[in-house]
């Protein structure tokens, strides 16, 4: 089975002499409202997409294609394109308006593929999905691949695949778990500690029936140059370590992402980048990346703070029953009367007026 935090993916090779590269983009949106589901993209580079006869992708959740869309067309956006890639960039619609052309100053920087749909969802001759080992296998098909090579035709140029995936987990969220203080209830505010773990084609957690479908890619696989891992998280929420120092972060621009997130983004988000570059004459056929981030937030808890006024509101009432009790049983009578013997103070230290119980609650000098 597998343990919900690896991911694998490869590209398989139309023929066995062909030769491209590939690149992997991971990118997690987590956020601190309860009400919110995280979600996560994956996005897919590819030197040359006519080369390939399909890229596939194992997520370790069940999905649907309900949970599953494609953001191809969002590209059309120049600041959204530019703020994915770091380039400056024009994009354009193809023709057929089946992908978004990203061009830049010296020619097209890639091509950004737009998939078919059927009633609104993505259409099953361009995405293929599979249960397996109790998550799902998602291929790009080559009927999507050789509909993104056909724009560029006679000229080769690289080709862009970007999907988000909405896992339903019945419990927690995807990649990040959360560790509950142990101090939680002694106060109304506490650090909460959350980390996230991602292993992108780790071989020691890669389900073995993925590892069997990828190494019998029957013309072999294309190398992967490089692996980008991205953590979007609020800004209040604290990176205390990391596997490795992240390449760079920064905050998000709210008139950029605002319209391209699901119910727009929480007050101040910040992104934080990793990136590992692989060795092109590495012949390992599944490259492997693992990200682990622990973060620490500072939360206040509503219902603690209702429940600390609830008790205090409790206490004054008992206190006051209590006082009405012990009034009661002493006859009603509210003065506080004072003996005191004779020996001690004499009457005639007192005026009148204090010997007639006007003063002190009244006192008696009995012996």
């Amino acid at each position: 089975m597998s343990d919900r935090k690896t991911i694998a993916f490869w590209c398989e090779k139309s023929g066995s002499s062909d030769e491209t590269f590939a690149e992997f983009h991971v990118n997690l949106w987590h956020f601190s409202n309860k009400k919110r589901e995280d979600f996560f993209e994956i996005g897919v580079m590819v030197d040359d997409p006519s080369v390939l006869s399909s890229i596939k992708v194992f997520v370790p959740f069940k999905l649907g294609y309900e949970q599953i869309g494609d953001l191809g067309s969002k590209f059309i956006e120049p600041n959204l394109a530019q703020g994915i890639f770091n380039e400056t960039l024009a994009p354009e619609f193809a023709p057929n308006k089946r992908s978004i052309e990203l061009n830049s100053g010296v020619g097209t920087y890639c091509g950004v593929h737009i998939f078919s749909t059927d009633n609104a969802r993505i259409n099953q001759s361009e995405l293929g999905l599979q249960p397996i080992d109790g998550g799902t296998l998602l291929e790009i098909t080559s009927a999507a691949l050789n509909s993104l090579a056909r724009q560029s035709n006679p000229k080769v140029r690289p080709g862009y695949f970007r999907l988000r995936l909405h896992p339903q987990i019945s419990r927690g969220r995807p990649f990040v778990t959360y560790i509950t203080p142990t101090d939680k209830a002694l106060g109304s505010g506490y650090e909460a500690i959350e980390y996230i773990d991602c292993r992108l084609n780790e071989a020691r957690t890669v389900p073995a029936a993925v590892a069997t479908a990828a190494s019998e890619a029957p013309h072999g696989v294309a190398k992967m140059k490089r692996v980008v891992f991205l953590a979007v998280v609020p800004v209040v929420s604290s990176v205390t370590s990391s596997h490795a120092e992240w390449h760079k972060s920064r905050l998000l621009e709210n008139e950029i992402w605002e319209d391209y997130v699901p119910q727009g983004l929480d007050d101040g988000m910040v992104v934080y980048h990793w990136r590992k570059i692989f060795d092109a004459k590495d012949e390992k056929m599944l490259q492997g990346f693992s990200a682990f981030v622990k973060m620490q937030t500072r939360k206040a808890d509503i219902s603690l703070i209702f429940i600390y006024v609830g008790i205090s509101l409790l206490l004054g009432v008992l206190g006051s029953v209590v006082a009405s009790y012990f009034l009661s049983s002493s006859g009603g009578d509210d003065s506080v009367r004072l003996s005191f013997p004779s020996s001690i103070i004499h009457a005639s230290e007192f005026p009148d007026s204090c010997l007639k119980n006007e003063c002190l609650g009244g006192y008696s000098t009995g012996d």
